[in-house]
């Protein structure tokens, strides 16, 4: 019996370990933003949609490999693509001279990540089905998540432009290499089952989890891009940018336990409520403040609430998708995902553009309070949603 928990704690673990190889990639361009769009000489609509290679490329190729996790197995394989797929994307940005190149190396980074996410979550999830602690062990996820993303804009504000990609090249070839040799064998106990995506999505768990990844990554896409090119418009440097979401990432971990023990008690439908209320008035609150002091307990609690409403929505996926279309399930968790981060950047660029030529006193604010009030309208939806939660 201990040899069997063992194993399943090792699968679990590098699991996590792709999970955070991937989010120290995401997160390690953060700091670079202002440099780049220097260097292109862009707009912040044009670094935007640039940005938004990210998601177009994981909107695309999430589903088949959902497909392919149900339907043949092979995680392993599956998730070596993705790392391999983040190290050509950490090429790409090495060598990016143009806004088509860094386009390019971000769908890159969607591909690897659409790869990644589809075929670890799955799994780790699988491992996590005999546990009598789900909540807790599902939140190890979420705190790789989280160490990948405090990692990320750490090394993102070392050295030069190019000097944080050539690290996470190496991070992401190696950990590719672990996982086709580690995870070799640890497939998907159970294949597909006969069934159709719309007959998970109408599961009223599935969509309260999918919405609140959609708004909450749509809000944080935004904030990603608008809220460096803020600061850098204050004057502060790259080092204090990666500093502030070095922060958030640390909070984000840190509130973990927390998260896991709430859960445990009262279920996710109360800590997503209370998350988005807290995230309307997190994202308020970082263009009212000017100053490093008055942003860091603004991040510290968007951070925790980051982190809880993530957990929170891969446990409703847990809770609501059944052995053998649990591939499905999460690829429609990291579409949705992928829905938000698409329009959240490039509607954010495109107010702000638009704030800055017709209310230039307002400059950066206008897209922050637009998504504020979205997310407390969003907190009415759930409401409405949960009137008569789901049992867990």
């Amino acid at each position: 019996m201990r040899t069997l928990v063992m194993h399943r704690l090792n699968i679990l673990f590098i699991c996590c370990l792709v999970i955070f190889t991937d989010m120290v990639g995401y997160s390690i361009i953060t700091p670079s933003i202002p440099l780049f769009a220097k260097l292109f000489n862009a707009s912040d609509t044009a670094i935007s949609f640039a940005f938004a290679a990210y998601p177009v490329a994981f909107l695309i190729f999430i589903l088949p490999f959902g497909f392919l996790v149900d339907r043949v197995g092979r995680n392993h394989l599956i998730i070596g693509l993705g790392m391999f797929s983040l190290a050509a994307a950490c090429l790409s940005l090495v060598f990016a001279e143009s806004i088509a190149v860094f386009s390019i190396g971000r769908a890159f980074q969607g591909i690897g990540s659409a790869a990644s996410w589809v075929a670890a979550q799955p799994l780790a999830a699988q491992q996590i089905d005999s546990s009598k602690k789900k909540g807790l062990e599902i939140s190890s996820i979420t705190i790789a998540y989280g160490l990948g993303m405090i990692l990320g804009p750490l090394l993102g504000s070392i050295g030069g432009l190019r000097t944080p990609f050539y690290i996470n090249f190496f991070l992401a070839a190696g950990v590719g290499l672990v996982a086709i040799i580690w995870l070799k064998g640890a497939e998907m106990s159970e294949r597909m089952m006969e069934y159709d995506y719309l007959s998970i999505i109408r599961r009223p768990g599935i969509i309260v989890a999918c919405l609140t990844i959609m708004f909450l990554y749509a809000s944080l896409g935004m904030m990603e891009v608008l809220f460096p090119l803020y600061m850098d418009s204050l004057t502060y440097s790259k080092a204090s940018i990666g500093m502030l979401f070095l922060i958030l990432s640390i909070f984000l971990v840190i509130g973990q336990p927390a998260t896991g023990f709430w859960m445990e008690r009262s279920g996710p439908y109360v800590l997503i409520l209370t998350g988005f209320c807290c995230l309307a008035g997190s994202l308020a609150l970082m263009v009212v403040c000017n100053s490093f002091r008055g942003w860091v307990p603004v991040f510290m609690v968007f951070g925790v609430f980051i982190g809880a409403l993530t957990s929170a929505s891969m446990l409703l996926i847990a809770q609501n998708s059944r052995p053998g279309e649990q591939g499905a399930a999460y690829g429609i968790w990291n579409f949705s995902f992928s829905v938000g981060y698409l329009w959240g950047p490039a509607l954010g660029g495109m107010l702000s553009d638009f704030s800055h030529s017709a209310m230039p006193s307002m400059g950066f604010k206008t897209p922050f309070f637009f998504f504020s009030f979205l997310i407390i309208c969003c907190a009415v939806l759930f409401k409405l949603l949960v009137r008569k939660p789901e049992k867990g």
